[in-house]
């Protein structure tokens, strides 16, 4: 959503104001069936691998005689603290350690051991070590997998059809990259951020199933900590150290929107179960010198720093039975606790029928209640489209299995607003289904709060009610005209159709998220639906990131500039300044001479004629740059830099051999093809019922701006012009830069 969280947030702000121990909870008597996996987890083991730790793993190796299917996840430091030696003598002589102590201890395991790196695997030669790390294992043992590679930050694998394990290097985050000049050379995420997105993205993938994340730092803990470490202590690896704290927060958060998130660790030397905001963290790592308790909820936590590990067994049923063994006593444990799925069950499930209900139905976006504002707000906030949001329009009602294809669910979507739920189909066809009322909650959470789960603490509070109304500043159906005005203007993208969709059978386990109000079906833009004409039907349908990694690595790889250009002709024909990189899909098609042609598929055209017209809008304008993008729709774009902000980095990236010609060829184009009769008729795809004075005030600024659009382009690219970035590939390249008369270059 750009960078709308920043004024929020201002807004936010203002309206939203000693010996061993033990703790036992009572074991669960209930024993779930139909067992998928069993895992097994230890970690700190290569503090004391020739004493200690070759008593739990002897211990584990001989429990799992009795499984079927096992792993044994070692989540950091299964090296002693010394790492991995750079001296070639001193590696040799750590190398036989580790066959010794190590691999020959762990070789009649009874399934795949995976390993985590951290702190003790992470030395001054960075990720170069853990490479070589890995390939001596892998080498060595054949029954190991070093989980992430190449000292990269996460790694997600199928187990089996209902478990997904999610291996996190968290050392790789907390890490000083300063210290290492190649970090991340080997991997896809170079930045953190980026990692984030991407443990979401897995977490999000597995939707359905039980999902184990496996990583050497817990998210939470019961150990006890010095004075030093409650203040912040002294280095990264300290609990309440601000990085520490915002990684453990930030994962915590992430995995406490999905269902069916378990986090097992190894850093702290004893054995734990803890739960927090619906997530379990099992740590068991009691190998070494041992780390004393303090714990917060004796009746719901558990605790121990007698030396053993930790067992689960995961069921079908997305239960999961949670075991902790002591090296004193292998055949009874000294907790256990089942963890039952947080997904309904069938009998919890109300659904409809299509008796229920007839061929259509009259539905809002919101209630009346909900956009009903005292004069003094409208003045202070501004109208938006508000009562658009509460209009009733009439709207089919849609059964998903009456649609061709046996749609069942895949997974959930959605960014920081959105709600969406994908299906596939038995041909692997995929489709979407999105909520025309966004989640405040998930808003708030991503643009507020990224490291503490606030679900449960904001439902029905003034900055819930505020975050609902100001998703009402973009118009929720005029979007739908653009399915003719693409059609016009020859762009390839996806055509959604509103719909009324119940709660129903279809929709599975997710009735209780999902149905009974207004949404948006419409084909994946993915490579799953590459042969759709609607995209063009290309060979191949690359995300933007996808796109760009293309673009490094061959100069065969061409972006199709004249195609680009239009669409963002288009973004600013229509006034949506949310254009950034993951708003774009490119479809790969080859060409006569060799090359690979991508161009652009547009999607997500959520701001498109947006409203802000209070006070208070103009306001955190003028305050905070960064939301000067945020234009009111009428007649002309007032500055095109603020307007492209989210847009400006890919456009800096892909438009490098056009010119102003060029721009103005495709200005040309809409203009001609965009006529008044065409705009009529495009809106004419909009419910009857919203129908009024705003959409008509809609078309005529749209009609001006089309005539405006000549001179928008030439700001542009005017502006595109004063600063320029050459990227080149991984192949060998030539740059010719000649300084020509009158400052062309």
């Amino acid at each position: 959503m750009g960078n709308i969280h920043i004024s929020f947030k201002l807004t936010f702000l203002f309206l939203f104001s000693g010996i061993i121990a033990t703790a036992q909870v009572t074991p669960s008597q209930e024993k779930p069936k139909s067992l998928e996996h069993t895992f097994y987890v230890a970690g700190n083991i290569g503090d004391d691998l020739p004493g200690e730790g070759q008593i739990v793993l002897k211990a584990i190796v001989e429990a799992s005689k009795k499984d079927e299917e096992a792993t044994l996840l070692v989540p950091g430091n299964f090296l002693p603290s010394s790492g991995f030696p750079e001296n070639e003598a001193d590696r040799e002589i750590m190398k036989q350690f580790l066959k010794k102590n190590l691999l020959n201890a762990i070789q009649e395991f009874n399934g795949t051991v995976v390993f985590t790196p951290g702190q003790n695997e992470w030395t001054k030669q960075g990720q170069d070590a853990i490479d070589d790390l890995e390939s001596f294992i892998q080498d060595n043992q054949p029954n190991t997998e070093v989980w992430p590679d190449d000292g990269c930050p996460i790694e997600s694998e199928e187990i089996s059809p209902d478990v997904i394990l999610v291996t996190v290097d968290t050392q790789w985050y907390l890490e000083n990259w300063d210290e290492h000049p190649n970090m991340n050379a080997k991997c896809d995420i170079k930045t953190r951020e980026r990692f984030f997105a991407e443990f979401k993205d897995d977490i999000k993938d597995a939707h359905g199933k039980t999902i184990l994340v496996s990583m050497q730092h817990p998210v939470m803990s019961n150990s006890r900590r010095s004075f030093a470490e409650k203040i912040g202590g002294f280095s990264a690896q300290d609990y309440q150290n601000e990085e520490h704290r915002y990684l453990r927060g930030r994962l915590e958060t992430l995995a406490s929107q999905f269902d069916n998130v378990i986090f097992v660790s190894g850093n702290d030397h004893n054995l734990q179960y803890l739960e927090d905001d619906g997530i379990p963290q099992i740590i068991s790592g009691s190998t070494g010198r041992s780390k004393k308790l303090s714990i917060r909820k004796e009746k719901e936590h558990f605790g121990t720093t007698k030396s053993g590990y930790a067992r689960l067994k995961l069921y079908k049923n997305n239960q999961t039975l949670v075991e902790f063994f002591t090296t004193e006593n292998s055949e009874n444990p000294i907790f256990s606790k089942t963890i039952e799925s947080d997904e309904p069950n069938w009998e919890e499930i109300e659904f409809k029928t299509k008796e229920d209900f007839g061929d259509t139905i009259n539905a809002s976006i919101y209630t009346e209640e909900e956009t009903d504002k005292s004069g003094f707000y409208k003045w202070l906030f501004g109208d938006f489209y508000r009562n658009v949001y509460s209009t009733k329009i009439k709207a089919p009602v849609l059964f998903l299995d009456t649609l061709d294809g046996n749609l069942q669910p895949l997974k959930e979507g959605g960014g920081m607003q959105s709600r969406s739920l994908r299906f596939i189909a038995d041909n692997k066809n995929e489709y979407t289904i999105r909520a025309l009322k966004k989640s405040a909650t998930r808003f708030l959470q991503a643009a507020a709060i990224q490291d503490h789960y606030i679900k449960d603490y904001i439902e029905n509070t003034v900055a819930q009610r505020y975050a609902l109304d100001l998703f009402t500043t973009a118009h929720p159906y005029a979007r739908y005209s653009l399915k003719h005005i693409n059609d016009l203007l020859e762009i390839n993208a996806g055509k959604p159709q509103i719909f009324y969709i119940p709660k129903q059978k279809a929709l599975g386990l997710n009735n209780d998220e999902y149905g009974d109000e207004l949404y948006m079906f419409e084909a994946h833009v993915g490579d799953e639906n590459k042969k759709f004409e609607r995209f063009g039907s290309p060979e191949d349908i690359l995300s933007t990131t996808d796109l760009l990694e293309e673009l490094r690595e061959s100069k065969d790889a061409v972006p199709d500039e004249k195609a680009f250009i239009k669409n963002r002709l288009v973004d600013m024909l229509i006034g949506d300044w949310d254009r950034h990189f993951d708003q774009w899909r490119w479809a790969e098609n080859s060409q006569p001479n060799g090359t690979k042609l991508y161009s652009p598929i547009p999607r997500d055209r959520d701001f498109a004629f947006p409203n802000y017209d209070g006070i208070i809008p103009d306001l955190v304008k003028l305050g905070i740059p960064l939301v000067r993008k945020m234009e009111t729709y009428d007649d002309n774009v007032d500055n095109v830099k603020w307007f492209n902000l989210s847009g400006y980095p890919l456009d800096q990236r892909l438009l490098k051999t056009s010119n102003l010609d060029d721009w103005m060829e495709q200005v040309k184009f809409i203009q001609s093809q965009l006529t008044d009769e065409e705009i009529e008729i495009a809106f004419e795809a909009l419910p009857e019922a919203v129908q009024d004075e705003t959409v008509e005030s809609i078309k005529t600024h749209l009609k001006a701006r089309r005539d405006n659009l000549g001179d928008i382009a030439a700001r542009y690219y005017d502006y595109l012009q004063e600063f320029q970035v050459l990227t080149g590939t991984e192949e060998d390249d030539v740059f010719n830069i000649e300084r020509k008369e009158n400052g062309i270059t």
